[in-house]
């Protein structure tokens, strides 16, 4: 499977411009950075499927010429921010297995990290088989196997000896994530191809230095308060009240790259894949 690797300057310029969509949520900000970074290397245009489109903000950010865009989103508060923000034509609420679309009518199909969360994944990548041209791809992000086996909170508190805080932190995380399918890119791979689809390329995104950092700030940030909520909730306004937070976390964030010394090995993948024609 063909693998192109991103280079540093790529990932700042991602965090840079992300950074206005979520400037204190960081681990918000580091993912999107390097998908961001990854989805430059490619195009799209025609007729677009954005699934699991959320509030549309960040897919015009990443295509801000594409014009021809039908979103779906299961969540009907969601699927409505999508439809006011003029981003799309018009807004499915509907699960990604039963899109109600022409057969053979997208150009492409957008799937930004989407896919590790369908409880339904083979009969989801059918239903972009057949919602796709001919000659049509899918776009998309990933997580991969890594992103469990680098979880760091649960595997330091697990080291202190506290296996139940541990199995319950682990727990609670991916409840939260609802993360069905964390394959190897491998498993990605053969997913695809048993769907008909073509593996034309992937990008490994947050290698283990940048994993480890961001499974540990995203855990923190998803952990449930005792009075309610979660941890996020007050360390947002924390990050909210400086004003140099955002550049301050991207000198940290350019550290974090600095210390990487294997790019192929990933947490998370961006692929191509396209239907034959």
């Amino acid at each position: 499977m063909q693998s192109k690797i991103l280079l540093k300057d790529e990932v700042l310029r991602g965090y840079d411009a992300v950074c206005p969509l979520y400037p204190h949520v960081p681990p918000l900000s580091h993912w999107r950075a390097w998908e961001h970074a990854a989805y430059q290397h490619y195009r799209i245009n025609g007729h677009i499927l954005d699934l699991g489109c959320g509030d549309g903000r960040y897919f015009r950010l990443i295509w801000p010429h594409a014009d021809d865009v039908v979103g779906v989103d299961m969540n009907p508060e969601v699927a409505a921010l999508g439809q006011q923000s003029g981003v799309y034509q018009r807004v499915h609420v509907a699960p990604a297995h039963q899109v109600p679309e022409p057969a053979g009518s997208f150009d492409h199909v957008f799937a930004n990290c989407s896919l590790e969360h369908m409880d339904h994944l083979d009969t989801v990548l059918a239903e972009i088989h057949r919602c796709l041209k001919p000659g049509g791809t899918l776009v998309g992000s990933v997580v991969t196997n890594r992103f469990v086996e680098w979880s760091l909170l649960p595997n330091l508190v697990a080291m202190a000896g506290h296996e139940e805080a541990a199995h319950s932190l682990q727990k609670e995380f991916l409840d939260y994530h609802h993360l069905a399918n964390p394959l190897t890119v491998e498993e990605w791979g053969k997913r695809f191809e048993r769907s008909g689809l073509v593996v034309e390329e992937h990008i490994p995104i947050l290698p283990k230095i940048n994993s480890g950092i961001f499974l540990l700030m995203d855990s923190l940030w998803h952990v449930k308060r005792r009075s309610g909520g979660e941890m996020g909730d007050v360390i947002y306004p924390f990050l909210a009240a400086n004003n140099n937070f955002p550049t301050a976390f991207r000198k940290i964030f350019s550290g974090l790259l600095d210390m990487e010394t294997d790019w192929q090995d990933a947490c998370g993948a961006v692929f191509v894949v396209r239907k034959p024609r």
